[in-house]
């Protein structure tokens, strides 16, 4: 009887030290030495939360900078989630597969250049970056678009980038689109 109620306390104990004590002391030092990272790095305008560093969203329309292609569609809400069964994820679909071939052979006779990021998926489906060069294939579109000039976006991509560790230099296309409409407003 004696084991059985030292095995049940330092099962309680446990449970409390490992349940509650660990968790809230985990979670009170995020809120308060990394409050911005522990509360999903939103990025707020006006007042109003219109994304996150950390998630790459859909941009499809030409006056902005689009992001990596994704298997899955960027902006579900919880019920679509729920309706689709995914929320991150890619194909990584092989070198020669058709649909990967035909982004190539796309992009190829748009730029004629195509950046490695352009045309493959993140192996989450969710990366909110691109890299500079593959910014800088977009300069021309959207230069068009907004009525700016190329070396106006281009300064932008440079002011905007962020030096690789282990690959390519990259821009976080949430920043870097709302740094262009920023731009455009003044």
């Amino acid at each position: 009887m004696k084991a059985i109620r030292s095995s049940i306390g330092l099962v309680v104990m446990t449970m409390i030290l490992c349940g509650l004590i660990f968790p809230l002391s985990v979670t009170a030092v995020g809120q308060t030495v990394f409050h911005h990272q522990a509360n999903g790095s939103l990025v707020r305008l006006n007042d109003q939360v219109v994304g996150s560093e950390l998630i790459g969203q859909q941009w499809d329309k030409p006056q902005y900078f689009h992001g990596r292609v994704s298997a899955v569609k960027y902006n579900m809400d919880a019920a679509m989630i729920k309706e689709n069964g995914i929320a991150s994820g890619s194909h990584n679909y092989a070198n020669g597969h058709p649909e990967l071939q035909q982004r190539v052979v796309t992009l190829k006779q748009t730029n004629g250049h195509t950046p490695i990021d352009a045309v493959t998926e993140s192996g989450s489906g969710l990366d909110p970056d691109i890299t500079v060069d593959n910014a800088k294939q977009q300069v021309a579109r959207i230069a068009e678009r907004r009525n700016l000039s190329t070396e106006q976006i281009n300064q932008l991509i440079s002011n905007q980038a962020h030096q690789g560790t282990l690959y390519e230099d990259y821009v976080n296309v949430l920043a870097l689109n709302l740094a262009l409409d920023h731009m455009s407003c003044h």
